[in-house]
């Protein structure tokens, strides 16, 4: 069950280092633990800014590809913060530029997308349950079909997981575009005080969340658009933020790391080109909340007088803090700044000694806070933060001594049961000083095999491990699902709240010691793959059906003449795919489902496989009863394994792009059959000049229409005049460069009486007139 590369042109990411998560302890691969383009020093380097900062910086939007990814690196990367960017939606109400995946596979892709992004710009990821369920022209339609409160609960409960200092929404006020943008601000501002009332939403009080209180709340004006009004002065309320700045660590200014960023955007068509030097204004935020001062005059930044350093842990413990604490804090600080100076001098495995010294340091001072007299919630904010140092600190060394850890299975598909060999592999590249003690593992069952040595330089620890995937896992597939009553999720329970997606539940922790610290780093379980083309690719071990059963069509119409006339005209072609992931050669039986009085032809049919990953389709009939109303009914198909019965009536649609890593949403082996009152002219004959990629050339065939594709052959001078219809498919002005040169020839079959039905584009169609009249597209 090896995956395969579904693209052709594997994309090549500058990736920067490690956004470490902090707040709740969450599992490893719930992070962004990037691996650079320049790995080591500066990666090195990067991991001491994070450890020399206690800062934390929260922006919220609505939909990917909203957010300031520019910011996000400044924060993050240069001056490292901890950066959280908080979704309401994953935009599956949106288009996509790229593809055929639309609502929730379209979720997917863009959650990956933002995972894409983020491996550039360092931030971590969270969303609400909130649904992009279209465009909205109203602020107050956009919070009656999320739900308020409940939205907003999901807002006020990030912002007690992650406690940030500083928190940015996206548009405040405005009457233009959709209105989620607005409403995610507005709740947002809102959200910024209700976290800190313990009387808002006391379940998550309940559940051990606290109360926090951000300093400042900042949304971006919706002014603040566009090259005049981002050249024009701020007002008092106004702060302007510059990305311009140069990092001489990463050779690239905060604007060109954020136009990367959100070049992983692809699917909404953000793929940019890179700024010149020279750098623009900057983005205009608009203060809206503050704890300090009033909202009329805002900072001239957003941390103006929060001191993020990490000696101002102090702070949380009063105006007066123990002398032990801020002693404590200091030679931990001074430890950071000795690992600096070993780098500048002696190279990033120098840093080692100070970096050890720094962790003892810290976990001596978090054994002690019980004892130094400060209140409970005092200790609380204070070990919270150092729980994220102790993290870092312990990624640091790694660092410090080139270490890469794997560990590798030989499978990417499993099905519960089966037998995985994972390879683990531990080297350093740089010191002769790391022993690695032991590896265990989650997610699987089995003993391991022990796996210890000393890591040097072209000396790495290799271990193979036979294991096995229990028979009772979940397949993996998306852990939200939209309820039937309001434009809003549910989360599967256990899940840590709005994560990309669920952890995988396969997991390698390895034991070391590095320049005698003891340290512990998790790894998710993966498995790579390529081909000649893409290169290498990783993906998360993937829990599938033992027979993935697939229904095409997914929708089959029939209009209610021709099922009440019954014969070939009320005969629908359903065909259903079986792909097999056991381990071995099988056989099975297929079946559908009908609804009462209709009929299937064949009853079952029996497939075979040879081998593994083999996939059988198997061809039926359907007919509905001649008494058959307008409606719609289901047709389901199973797949019921030969010797022990087992039945699977559930396929997968893969999602996955060159710069994005495979995900698969689990669907129900089922089509849905529509019987339409619907009639068209006799023999009417439909040229489609596809897009990016559609499903209505199907539907119209199955009205009874006769449709055929139109290559760029014909239609730069073929005869057009042979169709009574011509349609343009999705983003087909976009997509195609030969629709754009011969566009005159659409209107010279319209001149000539013909009809041409023009679906979804964006601004592509405005480059020219390619209507009769003029007509723009304005959003």
């Amino acid at each position: 069950m090896r995956a395969t590369v579904p693209r052709t042109i594997l994309l090549s990411l500058l990736i920067f280092l490690i956004a470490v998560a902090g707040g709740v302890t969450l599992p490893a691969q719930l992070r962004v633990q990037t691996v650079g383009e320049h790995p080591g020093e500066v990666s090195l380097r990067l991991m001491l800014r994070k450890l020399n900062s206690i800062g934390t910086y929260m922006e919220t939007t609505a939909h990917p590809d909203d957010e300031n990814n520019a910011l996000l690196a400044q924060l993050g990367l240069g001056q490292g913060m901890r950066t959280v960017l908080v979704t309401a939606t994953r935009g599956d109400g949106g288009q996509n530029e790229i593809g055929p995946e639309i609502f929730q596979a379209l979720g997917v892709l863009r959650t990956e997308e933002l995972h894409a992004a983020h491996r550039i710009d360092g931030a971590e990821q969270y969303f609400t349950r909130a649904v992009d369920f279209g465009f909205s022209f109203s602020v107050e339609e956009t919070l009656e079909r999320w739900g308020h409160d409940e939205i907003l609960r999901d807002f006020v409960r990030h912002i007690r997981t992650v406690r940030p200092d500083v928190i940015a929404g996206f548009i405040c006020g405005g009457e233009g575009g959709g209105q989620h943008h607005q409403a995610s601000a507005r709740l947002t501002v809102e959200a910024f005080r209700a976290a800190a009332d313990p009387a808002r939403f006391p379940e998550q009080i309940e559940e051990g969340l606290r109360p926090w209180q951000a300093t400042r709340v900042f949304c971006t004006d919706a002014s603040g658009f566009g090259p005049r009004a981002q050249q024009a002065p701020a007002t008092p309320d106004q702060v302007r933020v510059p990305a311009s700045r140069f990092d001489p660590l990463l050779g690239r200014t905060y604007d060109e790391i954020g136009t990367e960023a959100r070049s992983m955007h692809k699917c909404q068509g953000m793929s940019q080109l890179l700024p010149l030097p020279g750098g623009g204004p900057g983005r205009v935020y608009r203060l809206r909340d503050t704890t300090v001062g009033d909202t009329s005059v805002a900072p001239k930044t957003f941390f103006e007088g929060i001191d993020t350093k990490l000696t101002a842990l102090s702070r949380f413990a009063g105006a007066q803090p123990p002398a032990a604490l801020e002693t404590a804090l200091g030679t931990i600080a001074g430890h950071v700044e000795a690992a600096a100076r070993a780098v500048s001098t002696g190279g990033q495995a120098s840093a080692a000694a100070p970096l050890a010294a720094g962790l003892e340091a810290l976990c001596g001072l978090r054994g002690s806070l019980a004892g130094m007299g400060l209140d409970e919630a005092s200790r609380f904010e204070i070990d919270f933060r150092l729980a994220q140092k102790e993290e870092q600190f312990q990624q640091a060394l790694a660092l410090s001594q080139g270490l890469r850890l794997e560990a590798l299975a030989d499978d990417g598909l499993v099905v519960g049961g089966q037998p995985v060999r994972v390879t683990i592999t531990a080297g350093s590249n740089l010191g002769d000083g790391v022993a690695l003690k032991s590896v265990s593992f989650a997610g699987f069952e089995g003993p391991a095999a022990a796996c210890s040595g000393t890591l040097a330089p072209a000396a790495a620890v290799t271990c193979p491990m036979d294991l096995r995937v229990p028979a009772n896992l979940p397949l993996s597939t998306p852990y939200w699902t939209p309820r039937a009553d309001a434009s809003r999720y549910d989360f599967e329970p256990g899940v840590p709240f709005g994560v990309p997606f669920r952890p995988s539940p396969f997991r390698a922790t390895f034991a070391l010691t590095i320049a005698g610290a003891d340290v512990e780093l998790e790894q998710v379980v993966q498995h790579r793959y390529g081909d000649l083309l893409a290169g290498e690719k990783r993906m998360d071990l993937t829990v599938v059906p033992f027979h993935a059963v697939r229904v095409s069509p997914e929708v089959a119409v029939i209009p209610a003449a021709s099922a009440a006339a019954g014969g070939d005209a009320a005969t629908r072609s359903v065909d259903v795919t079986v792909i097999n992931h056991d381990k071995q050669a099988g056989s099975a039986t297929v079946r559908l489902q009908v609804p009462a009085g209709w009929e299937a032809s064949p009853a079952s049919a029996p497939v075979k496989f040879s081998r593994e990953d083999e996939s059988v389709t198997v061809g039926f009939r359907v007919r509905p009863s001649a008494s058959v109303q307008t409606g719609e009914f289901s047709v389901g198909a199973t797949a019921e394994r030969d010797g022990d019965r087992a039945s699977s009536a559930e396929g997968y649609t893969v999602v996955e792009y060159p710069h994005t890593r495979r995900r698969h949403v689990v669907e129900p082996a089922r089509a849905r059959v529509k019987v339409v009152d619907v009639s068209i002219a006799p023999g009417l004959r439909v040229g489609y000049i596809m897009g990016v990629g559609d499903q209505v050339p199907q539907a119209i065939e199955q009205l009874g229409a006769e449709v055929h594709f139109i290559e760029p052959g014909e239609l730069a001078a073929g005869d057009l005049s042979r169709y009574h219809v011509l349609v343009t498919g999705v983003r087909a002005y976009e997509r195609r460069p030969d629709l754009r040169a011969n566009n005159h020839r659409l209107l010279s079959y319209v001149e000539n009486g013909g009809t041409v039905l023009v679906n979804y584009n964006k601004f592509e169609f405005n480059e020219a007139q390619y209507g009769p009249y003029p007509a723009r597209n304005t959003s």
